[in-house]
């Protein structure tokens, strides 16, 4: 080879090389900081959807002062759960998690319903893969906002709690306008919403006694936590404030 061309070829690899370590080097040492965002980011969805107030443009350590006042979270049985409590330590919601495939990848959301279990509080989509201005619109409040006052009706056998339909046509109260142009998306977002519905109600029906307790029960039973979702709040909370001792 051709000295010059050899020189040009290693100078490139060089090159390369140290940018691509710098590069791994600034994600190492941000790691925590990326991954502590994402935590406080969910912790105010999980707010939103349970309807408990947080001021406009709240900073980080108020969205963790709030969660962790109101929000107790289980992690048992495979499932998380976060039950929201007032100033009284009445339940006021419960909130857990969506998840399923989309037509280009995963989706990820959360979904709140009241204490009895009869009313969607709240919903939200905050992570997927799929194609802007169209299935991608999950994320947009007119179709969130379709979901939130919704009665839960049970349903028939082999039934479903909600039904996507084509875009003006949803006229019953278990039915949402679906994606304009997205009907793979839709059709599998409402599979797995329904899914993960009749498996969470149920399952908060069979533990609403318990769960209403006040206790965090993270870490009880055969727990583990949902991809995504942190098992516990007190394992990032305690980065901002946290009682002596803790």
């Amino acid at each position: 080879m051709n000295p010059s061309r050899a020189f040009s070829v290693v100078y490139m690899f060089a090159v390369s090389l140290v940018f691509m370590s710098l590069v791994a080097g600034i994600y190492v040492l941000n790691a925590e900081r990326i991954e502590l965002n994402e935590q406080i980011k969910l912790q105010g969805i999980i707010l939103r959807v349970l309807q408990v107030p947080v001021p406009p443009d709240a900073e980080k350590e108020t969205v963790v002062r709030i969660f962790s006042q109101r929000v107790t979270t289980v992690a048992e049985d495979g499932k998380t759960l976060y039950v929201a409590r007032n100033e009284d330590g009445a339940v006021t919601g419960y909130a857990f998690p969506l998840y399923g495939p989309g037509f280009w990848g995963s989706i990820r959301g959360m979904m709140a319903v009241d204490p009895e279990l009869k009313t969607v509080l709240g919903i939200a989509f905050y992570s997927h893969s799929e194609t802007p201005g169209l299935g991608g619109r999950i994320t947009e409040a007119w179709f969130q906002d379709q979901f939130k006052g919704k009665p839960l009706m049970a349903p028939e056998p082999g039934g479903n709690y909600f039904e996507l339909r084509p875009p003006g046509t949803a006229d019953q109260p278990n039915e949402v306008d679906a994606v304009t142009g997205a009907t793979e998306t839709s059709r599998r977002l409402e599979v797995f919403l329904n899914r993960n519905l009749k498996e969470y109600l149920a399952w908060i029906e069979a533990n609403k006694t318990r769960l209403s307790g006040g206790r965090d029960t993270a870490g009880r039973g055969r727990a583990r936590t949902h991809p995504g979702v942190p098992i516990s709040r007190r394992s990032f909370s305690c980065r901002f404030e946290c009682p002596v001792g803790a």
